[in-house]
This record gives structure tokens, sequence and C-alpha cells, in this order.
């Protein structure tokens, strides 16, 4: 086999390893029912993530037709998360095959890691509840010290702390903001279509990467490999 150019890959979680809408959704619901609002619908939680928690519950407060005051809003945030810590993955489940790739990459060499909007305490515990102990390098979720993505810090921090070029790291998303995130750093991407964004909105970015399958998202991994291979050679 082709040694890989790239050393490492870094997953977002949300809709891409780990399917977390319901229990997303949950949490939104919970926070709505004390304004005495219904709970999102599947589309619209799908459409509000991406950019942390704070930004999903305005835009469902936003979809829901609520005009509430800042003050509100910070109250229904902290009631959302208390319900979101006690119920972080009851009905989160690994995407089919993600198990499979994530060990054959590990055996394969690659550096794992996890880059999610989703604040850190509960990306630690998504994380340890749905894939257990394995060997991840690298797990973080949105600090109050490190910008959200898009912004590249938190990928900038992890090279640094792995002594790793851009150019050897590949970024894996569902979202235009994961594709903006691989943009800033620079830095190879690619979109899967199973998550929280329809698949012709990630195919309008321009350069974007899409894959439909596991399958597929092995075949790009290692395609991007030889690419990059063929071009230094």
């Amino acid at each position: 086999m082709q040694k890989p150019l790239a050393k490492a890959i870094l997953f977002d979680m949300d809709g891409t390893l780990v399917n977390t809408l319901e229990d997303i959704r949950s949490a939104l619901g919970s926070a709505l029912s004390l304004v005495g609002l219904p709970p999102p619908s599947v589309e619209t939680t799908k459409s509000v993530v991406g950019r942390g928690l704070k930004n999903a519950l305005k835009g469902a407060l936003q979809d829901a037709g609520a005009t509430l005051d800042e003050d509100v809003q910070e109250h229904l945030y902290h009631a959302m998360m208390e319900f979101y810590r006690a119920h972080p993955s009851e009905r989160s489940t690994l995407y089919e095959g993600i198990g499979r790739l994530l060990e054959k990459l590990h055996v394969d060499g690659f550096i794992l890691g996890v880059l999610s909007n989703k604040e850190d305490e509960l990306t630690r515990a998504i994380v340890r509840d749905v894939l257990g102990d394995f060997p991840f390098a690298w797990v973080q979720g949105l600090m109050d010290s490190v910008p959200r993505k898009p912004d590249r810090t938190a990928i900038a921090q992890f090279l640094a702390k792995q002594g790793l070029s851009s150019e050897e790291v590949l970024y894996i998303g569902d979202s235009e903001v994961d594709w903006q995130t691989a943009a800033n750093v620079p830095c190879s991407h690619i979109l899967v279509s199973w998550g929280f964004r329809a698949k012709e909105k990630l195919q309008s970015l321009p350069g974007s990467v899409v894959v439909d399958t596991v399958h597929e998202l092995e075949e790009a991994i290692y395609g991007i490999q030889r690419k990059r291979s063929q071009k230094q050679g």
C-alpha cells in the first residue's frame, strides 16, 4: 500500500462521525418549552447546528418567530445546557461504517482527532459515550479561549502540538462551516452528505469534495494521498 502523505485527520463530530440530531433536538426543545414553544422540527434542527449551541438556539427561536430579549435568551441557553449535560447521548449513534473506518485509519498510522463547535465538556462526553476508549490523539470542543470554527486557531494549535504543517492534515466535516474552516487553515477537506446539510448545498461550495457513503469517504481519503504523491513526484 502506498504510504499516505497526510499524517493527521481531524473530524467534525455532529453529522460527520456521530448522528446527534435527536439529542440536540431534545435539548433545544427543552429550552423552547420554557416559553411555550414546540420543539424544533428535524429540518430546523439540521439547519441551525454547526456554529455552537447558543447560535443553534437563536436560530430555533428565530425559526419559531419568537422575539426575546437577551436576558431571556441567556436564561434559555443555560437551561438548555443543563438539560443537555444530563442527556448528552441517549439517542446519539455512530454512523454506520464509521467505527470500522476509524480503526483502519488508526492501524494505518494516521493521527486522528475530533474538533467540534459544541461545548468542550459535551464534545468529550459524547465521544466517550459513543466511541468509548478509541485512541484519538486530540478531542476538543468549543472553549472560551479559542474562537469557534471556521476560525483556524484550533487546528493551528493541533498542528503545533503534533509538530505538523497544514499540508499534513485533512479535515472532514458535513457543513459549510467545515468547508470554510479548511479553507482558512488552509488544508485539504472532505465533506460528507449524510450529515446536517443538503448535498446540493455542499456541492455549491467552490472546490468542495463531497462524498455520500463511508466507502466513498475511505476512497477519497486515500485518493487525496495519491494525488499529493503524484504532484510531489
